[in-house]
Parts: C-alpha cells; sequence; structure tokens
C-alpha cells in the first residue's frame, strides 16, 4: 500500500494549490485528485480503517513515482495538534515536508477574503484579525513549522517564501523537484495558470454544489475528472466572489506586526536569513500594493 512520501502542509492562502498543481505536471509524482484530504488530523489514520482510507487516495500511484499531498490542515495550530507526530508515526522520518510561507498582512487579507465570501464570517477584516485568533495563529509560521523541523530534522523540511515562488515560479519548482529527489520537468507547467486565487474565486453555492453533493457525481462523475478538469467546471458554474480583497487600516497593519514581531525573528532565524523575510511596518501602502491586481499577485 501506498503512502506518501511528501507533505505540502501550508501555509493557508500561501499558493499551496498552484504549487500542488506544478508539482502535479511533474510525470514523476502523483498526488491524489482530493487537495486537502486531511488523513493525518486525527488518531483515526492510525487504525486499519484509516490507514486503507488513506492508502486508497494513492492506489493509482505507478511504482516509478513518489506520492504527495496538500493540505494546509497541517499548519493550523492550535486548532490542530499533533499532526507532525502522527506523520512520522505513519509514514516514517524519510518524509518530507513542503510550507509556503507569505508575508503577512497579504496572506491575513486573502483568508479574510476567502472566508468572507464563504460566508464564513461577515465583519470586516478589521474586527476579524481582533476578533478571531486563527487569522493571527495560522500567520505565525515560525510556531507551526517548528514541530515539523523538530520531528523530522532541519533536512527534511523546506520553507519557500511566496513571493520567491511568484517572482521565479519554474526555479522554485525546479530547486522544489530536486529536493524530493526527482527530475524536474518545469517546461510542462502553464506559468499563466493560477489556482485558488482569491479574487474571482467561485463562491460554494449554487447549481454545482448541489450537483456536486450527490451520490452520482460522488461515485461516477468525480472519479472521472482530473483535478484541472473539475476546477474549470466549478469555475464555470459557480457564482465568483469579488475581485479584491479588503485592506486593513494602518492600526490593523501595526497590530498584526506587533503581535507577529517575535515569530518573524524566529522564522528568519529558521530560513538561515540575516534579517526578518518581510518588512510588516510600511502601513496602508503596503497593503494596498498586495492586493490582487493580476495573476501573480494573486494566487491563492
Amino acid at each position: 500500500m501506498r503512502l506518501p512520501d511528501f507533505l505540502i502542509i501550508g501555509a493557508m492562502k500561501a499558493g499551496t494549490t498552484t504549487l500542488y498543481y506544478d508539482l502535479l505536471d511533474n510525470p514523476a509524482v502523483y498526488m491524489p485528485s482530493t487537495k486537502e484530504p486531511g488523513n493525518l488530523l486525527t488518531d483515526e489514520v492510525g487504525t486499519p480503517r484509516g490507514r486503507r482510507a488513506y492508502g486508497q487516495l494513492f492506489k493509482s500511484a505507478r511504482s516509478d513515482q513518489i506520492c504527495g499531498e496538500a493540505s494546509t490542515t497541517y499548519s493550523k495550530l492550535p486548532d490542530y495538534e499533533g499532526v507532525p507526530q502522527r506523520a512520522v508515526r505513519e509514514l516514517g522520518r524519510d518524509l518530507k515536508v513542503i510550507y509556503l510561507v507569505r508575508e503577512p498582512v497579504a496572506r491575513i487579507m486573502s483568508q479574510h477574503h476567502h472566508e468572507r465570501s464563504g460566508a464564513r464570517i461577515s465583519c470586516g477584516i478589521d474586527e476579524a484579525v481582533r476578533r478571531f485568533p486563527r487569522f493571527i495563529d495560522y500567520s505565525r509560521y515560525a510556531k507551526q513549522i517548528t514541530p515539523w523541523i523538530e520531528t523530522l530534522g532541519t533536512e527534511q523540511v523546506r520553507i519557500v517564501r511566496f513571493e520567491s515562488y511568484v517572482s521565479d515560479r519554474l526555479a522554485t519548482v525546479n530547486d522544489l523537484s530536486r529536493f524530493l529527489g526527482v527530475t524536474p520537468h518545469s517546461e510542462r507547467i502553464d506559468t499563466e495558470a493560477v489556482h485558488n486565487r482569491s479574487g474571482g474565486k467561485p463562491v460554494r453555492e449554487g447549481p454545482f454544489e448541489i450537483v456536486r453533493s450527490t451520490a452520482i457525481y460522488r461515485r461516477l462523475l468525480r472519479p472521472l475528472l482530473n483535478p484541472k478538469a473539475r476546477d474549470s467546471l466549478r469555475r464555470f458554474l459557480l457564482p465568483k466572489a469579488p475581485d479584491r480583497p479588503e485592506t486593513p487600516s494602518s492600526d490593523t497593519i501595526r497590530y498584526i506586526a506587533d503581535e507577529l514581531a517575535d515569530d518573524l525573528q524566529r522564522l528568519a532565524g529558521l530560513m538561515g536569513l540575516d534579517g526578518q523575510p518581510w518588512n510588516l511596518g510600511e502601513g496602508r501602502a503596503m497593503a494596498s500594493s498586495v492586493a490582487p491586481s493580476g495573476p501573480r499577485e494573486s494566487k491563492g
């Protein structure tokens, strides 16, 4: 039974979906058609039934392929605890982990837009950041990745800046392919394709959501559609979210910067940087500059 050789663990709204598709373009890589399976979130995965269910995701992998999956819930402390330990117990210490990190204000803006478009919250971003701890918690990148490093070791974990991925997508994917031990095939990547962007993202309501909830779709139609085909169908049928995430106030940006200052310092150490990965003290102009204005800035 095949199980993952690598995991893409997040961060949420930091380019994980686009990376999932970019790595999936490599014929030496197999990932299940379901992104965000989240099987490692509970101890159920360690039971015979849970292990079989996890293995089912990779049953179509060829012997010459490595297997991976992408679940951003694996880096959402404190909401989901114990995932690194569970992963090592089930997948072994040769497991490799990829963690994308994004400038926190931009990531929080994208998360807020995602949750508000999906009707999970109704308040504006200034209130949401203070009212719901997850917006800050999911941006504490050092806190999120440290348990993985402590469990697997630094050689098995790769931290990637979203901005570096955006600015040189092919080089980043080639580097990650070598990290995973496969020959790069960046010539297969469509660099114009951007997946799970915040602006214009389909809202989960309408006819397609009714169809996808039926047994006929789940058992017969869904297995016949590859991930890109399902994504195209969803975008065609579902209503679209507004194009631009809400910009936080200068006070909220300062609040975010203060809350994350210590964590970002620790992250710089983990990444081997002399200074912090981003400057969060530039105020409203900085927030405006990261609002999506084109494909490269709007990857989710």
